[in-house]
């Protein structure tokens, strides 16, 4: 964490050699990221023999009945995928599990609201 001990006097400059230096490896950096993304979009892009639905499609599909089983790290990714995330917060995000695990009889579905507003307050 930045405190006063450990903060370089704002007339600090970088030397050309050091500047020099991070911005070749800030260039490495982006673009084995570039690589890694271009990968991983060309393998979700494939199609699964056995299913013949893509591993894109799959992968949604897992983290849809992760939420469906009451996985709340999964909705919240769904949510966050969606963009949907930052209008709600956790307590809205329990209720929409609730509410999944009712409708499929679920049998965390036995756990009522005040459960989970006492799990947030404990996780907080």
């Amino acid at each position: 964490m930045a405190n006063e001990q450990n903060l370089r006097p704002s007339e600090y400059k970088l030397s050309q050699e050091e500047a020099k230096k991070g911005g070749i490896a800030s260039g490495k950096t982006r673009r084995e990221k570039a690589t890694m993304k271009k990968a991983l979009e060309m393998l979700l892009d494939e199609t699964n023999k056995k299913s013949g639905k893509t591993y894109r499609e799959l992968a949604t599909l897992g983290l849809i009945q992760g939420a469906i089983k009451g996985n709340a790290l999964n909705y919240k990714t769904i949510l966050e995928v969606m963009g949907e995330l930052n209008s709600i917060d956790n307590t809205e995000i329990n209720k929409g599990i609730l509410n999944i695990a009712n409708l499929l009889n679920n049998p965390v579905k036995n756990r009522t609201e005040k459960d989970l507003d006492e799990t947030n307050k404990s996780n907080s």
